[in-house]
């Protein structure tokens, strides 16, 4: 090696290994699409099979639960139904 390479060498002391730390949304509260506050809860009802999405202005609805979901699936999930319903394809039950 010649010594200019030595010269530009990090010392190992100094090396620094940065790992980003992703946030995840786990619990809530959520955006609401309806009043555009994050005031949108995801509620499971284990026993029944029936998971809600709710929010405090009054917006309700109501999804299938599956056990492999994360409340993140299901407000993703109630998102699509929201914006297929809000176009007018579906209607809420």
């Amino acid at each position: 090696m010649s010594p200019g390479k030595e010269m530009r060498k990090v010392p190992t002391n100094r090396i620094k290994i940065f790992v980003k730390d992703a946030k995840q949304m786990v619990n809530g509260p959520y955006y609401c699409p309806k009043c555009r506050k994050e005031l949108l809860q995801i509620l499971a009802d284990v026993k029944k099979k029936e998971v809600y999405a709710v929010c405090k202005c009054g917006l309700e609805w109501q999804l299938t639960y599956a056990p492999v979901f994360q409340p993140i699936d299901y407000y993703n999930k109630f998102r699509d139904l929201w914006k297929k319903q809000s176009y007018g394809i579906i209607k809420q039950k």
